[in-house]
């Protein structure tokens, strides 16, 4: 099953799109995704959230390594 990517910061358009395109071409674990990320961003981290019973795969991808706000402008 294809995570659902909540991505951290939501403003930054690329880092979305590359963690999106990389998930799309083959990172099929957070630890993966993770290692692909680091070439770009190095602190970028993923985690996946484990909720029991929860039927959809969501993992958090953080560019700076943990949330940081989004900018609005």
């Amino acid at each position: 099953m294809r995570p659902v990517l909540v991505v951290n910061p939501r403003s930054d358009e690329s880092f979305a799109r590359l963690a999106e395109t990389l998930v799309a071409n083959g990172a099929e674990t957070p630890a993966d995704l993770e290692a692909r990320l680091v070439a770009h961003y190095p602190m970028a981290r993923v985690r996946a959230r484990s909720l029991s019973n929860e039927p959809t795969v969501i993992w958090y991808v953080y560019r700076e390594g943990s949330w940081t706000p989004s900018t609005t402008s």
